[in-house]
């Protein structure tokens, strides 16, 4: 050796500040490998994508393990279909949500400790999706997802007959007062009245029949997406670092009930075993993504402990029955909804209307939906547009001064939480404009599909404070709210409501020498 020293006599060199670990690559160099977004060096990156079935599947359940390589892309998808071959009817997924319908409760779980979970996600996934842009929903969402809310003018063509009569019968015109649903078909509209008028969502997009080359019905399984990020919000902002991971990664899913996982254009019961999980559909296509080994090294050397922040959600849920004893009688509840302890940063619910056992299926939503409050009939004392109370109590004080009676005032709430205008028009929330067409979509008329089945309510609690002992108090009164539900003709469960708030808490995880471990912020 050039200094004299014999190799054998030389210590291994120490991965400290001053020192650069193996590869050359210093810890100041080492890019945020588990943020989303651009590097800040130029590194080639390769993705590696495994097909993974589950390892435990059955009609209610499923789950899926990781293998610890790489860093799982947060936009790994998972794939479903139905299985509709006993169905004799054309069956969809709900319009508003699509295959989202499909999961009840989805859990993120390292080793036996829960990471991220969600309860009633059908229900979460209806508020979520009205932030969509609604030409997403007709290009994209309708094949990837199932979604397809889009609306467009519907043009008044006139008619051979009725109070449409006259020039322009059977052609296209420039005048619209209404609008429809835009799934990417034609309405079978000209020369008919608008409650005569009728389109129908793509054959493709329907789970049990489509036109053979013949004219023939035959059976069709389309197969959706969901993305794992969708599932868990901990995955929106952090990419899981697999590969330093000494425990197993889990996804559970809890599947709904048959009747609640899609939609059809009967209202006859549906039989058990109609709409079964396709096992063959039921896959995960996982993305690992690889940098670099030296700078992975690198990476996992200066960062043996890393910590995680993110949001999760916490459900509350109660029955709310309508007072019954004049029209223009109110109900009111004040709700404790939880959060003691921690700190929440917004809260939002709906309150969706109960149909008979059997028979969620017989509306274009399903039931995920949130129903707002109807007019009071003609000659009826009081408001002749009945709207809410509302108002959030937490740490001793009111978050409004003064309660909040005014529907555009809740909306521009929601807007002021997210960020984002969520795509629903005045009619959907609160029915006040009457530009739904009379016209039908999968058999359903429109109106009463569409009218006040999206009325959600969200504030953002903006103190930055602990919630202390007490929790978060509901103050909210419906003055008005519909018998059962409008639209729908088969037998409900009238007079009775689910109330569904979910709390978005904010919580850390701690990646320790390969242990992740939660703990509450």
């Amino acid at each position: 050796m050039e200094d004299g020293t014999p190799e054998t006599q030389r210590s291994a060199p120490s991965l400290d500040a001053s020192t650069p670990p193996p590869g050359g690559v210093k810890p100041s160099q080492i890019p945020e490998l588990m943020k989303i977004g651009a590097s800040p060096v130029n590194v080639e990156m390769n993705v590696d994508t495994d097909i993974l079935e589950p390892v435990v599947f059955s009609e209610t359940f499923a789950r899926f393990r990781l293998q610890n390589k790489g860093i799982m892309h947060s936009a790994s998808k998972l794939t479903f279909g139905i299985d509709a071959s006993l169905s004799n009817d054309d069956a969809f997924f709900p319009l508003n949500i699509g295959v989202h319908s499909l999961i009840d409760r989805c859990v993120l779980k390292s080793g036996t400790k829960t990471i991220c979970e969600t309860s009633d996600f059908g229900q979460f996934m209806a508020f979520k999706s009205s932030f969509i842009n609604p030409q997403h929903n007709k290009q994209r969402e309708a094949v990837t997802t199932g979604r397809q809310m889009c609306r467009k003018w519907e043009y008044n063509d006139g008619a051979s007959q009725g109070p449409l009569l006259g020039a322009g019968a059977g052609r296209s015109d420039t005048n619209a007062s209404d609008y429809i649903l835009d799934v990417g078909t034609t309405v079978d509209r000209y020369d008919k009245l608008p409650n005569d008028r009728e389109t129908e969502i793509p054959y493709h997009t329907q789970f049990n029949k489509g036109p053979s080359a013949s004219g023939a019905q035959v059976s069709t399984k389309p197969v959706f997406q969901i993305a794992l990020n969708d599932l868990f919000p901990f995955l929106k902002m952090n990419q899981l670092p697999l590969y330093m991971m000494k425990e197993e990664l889990d996804i559970e899913l809890y599947f709904s009930p048959e009747n609640r996982r899609a939609c059809r254009n009967s209202d006859v019961a549906l039989p058990a075993g109609t709409w079964k999980m396709d096992r063959n559909s039921c896959k995960m296509v996982a993305d690992y993504i690889y940098y670099p080994q030296e700078m992975m090294d690198a990476y996992a050397n200066a960062n043996s402990k890393m910590s995680f922040t993110y949001v999760d959600y916490r459900l509350v849920k109660r029955t709310v029955s309508k007072n019954t004893v004049a029209l223009s009688g109110t109900e009111t509840i004040i709700q404790n909804l939880g959060g003691a302890g921690r700190i929440v940063n917004k809260l939002f619910f709906g309150l969706e209307p109960q149909v008979g056992t059997d028979m969620p299926q017989a509306s274009i939503f399903n039931n995920y939906q949130a129903q707002g409050c109807v007019p009071a009939p003609t000659g009826t004392a009081g408001d002749s547009t009945n709207n809410v109370i509302h108002n959030v109590r937490y740490n001793d004080n009111f978050l409004y001064p003064v309660d909040i009676q005014n529907d555009a005032r809740m909306f521009h709430n929601i807007h002021q939480s997210e960020g984002s205008v969520p795509f629903i028009s005045n009619d959907e929330y609160s029915g006040q404009l009457g530009l739904i067409s009379a016209a039908k979509c999968m058999g359903r008329s429109l109106g009463p599909a569409l009218s006040q089945r999206s009325f959600w309510t969200e504030d953002r609690l903006n103190r930055n404070e602990r919630i202390n002992s007490r929790g978060i108090e509901l103050y909210q009164t419906w003055k008005l709210l519909p018998d059962g539900v409008p639209g729908v003709t088969v037998p409900t469960t009238t007079n009775v409501y689910t109330f569904r708030c979910w709390l978005e808490v904010v919580r850390a995880a701690t990646l320790d020498d390969g242990i992740l471990t939660p703990t509450f912020a």
